[in-house]
């Protein structure tokens, strides 16, 4: 059985997100989707590679209120599903104040689904 390794919970979510920039590779849109997000990472889905040890950084966004956030992670590890990357990104650089802000918007929604899933027969 693997040990899990990360030291906060990752909350379930679904926030657009841009990738600005990714090793070298200036003016570099393509837009991902993050599918879940912790204090010190997340996972991303991608229509591209990435090995483990790229960085890149990343404009995410909060439709519902109004607010985005760049971010500069570091890509721990990438896996195939269905002709899509999905990578996990540890956060290197982000606004502690946005971050703060968007961990408040997806605990709840996260801990509410929970709370459905506990309830379920």
């Amino acid at each position: 059985m693997n040990k899990e390794k990360r030291e906060f919970l990752r909350f379930e979510c679904l926030l657009p997100a841009e990738v600005v920039k990714i090793e070298g590779k200036a003016n570099l849109v393509e837009r991902v989707t993050a599918h879940d997000f912790s204090r010190e990472g997340l996972k991303l889905t991608i229509s591209f590679n990435l090995d483990p040890g790229s960085t890149m950084e990343l404009k995410l966004f909060l439709p519902e209120k109004n607010i985005s956030s760049k971010l500069s992670g570091e890509v721990t590890w990438s896996k195939g599903v269905q002709n899509k990357m999905e990578v996990g990104l540890k956060i290197k650089e982000m606004d502690k104040r946005l971050k703060s802000e968007i961990l408040n918007w997806v605990f709840p929604k996260w801990l509410e689904k929970e709370r459905k899933k506990q309830q379920k027969p």
